[in-house]
């Protein structure tokens, strides 16, 4: 899955704190998506790997640096102008873990109550799962 073939590749960083919360933000710049909550991420560049995108994207996007741990989901998903290829990893803050203004620590389940993009319900689901056997204290569940 490229973007060459028509599909974006993009990743996702499910950042979790000590209370089970992820880290969400506004959605901007796609009006189709306005008023949407989102987790942290962005587009793959050429060459990069998806650790490495990660740690960048949440970097740029929240100041909030972020050590990658497991892929959670790999979702496929057309919207009516797109196609994108959605990565979530379960990641955990490094340093920091005050977010910018604009972006919130919200459990799950508050997150799945607000408007969020349409792919995001399955990465809701697999975050559910994966979090339920999460020892956020343990490092041998990242790399």
């Amino acid at each position: 899955m490229t973007e060459e073939r028509g599909v974006e590749e993009i990743v996702l960083a499910a950042i979790v704190d000590a209370e089970r919360r992820v880290l969400i933000q506004p959605r901007v710049g796609d009006l189709g998506l306005a008023e949407a909550w989102e987790l942290p991420g962005g587009k793959i560049e050429p060459g990069e790997d998806h650790a490495a995108a990660l740690v960048r994207e949440v970097e740029e996007e929240t100041g909030i640096g972020v050590r990658v741990g497991d892929l959670a989901v790999a979702v496929c998903h057309s919207y009516p102008d797109r196609r994108v290829a959605l990565y979530a990893y379960v990641c955990l803050p490094v340093g920091t873990e005050t977010p910018p203004r604009w972006a919130r620590w919200a459990p799950l389940a508050e997150y799945r109550a607000l408007q969020m993009p349409e792919a995001n319900g399955p990465i809701v689901d697999a975050l559910e799962r994966a979090f339920a056997g999460l020892d956020t204290d343990s490092s041998t569940s990242y790399r």
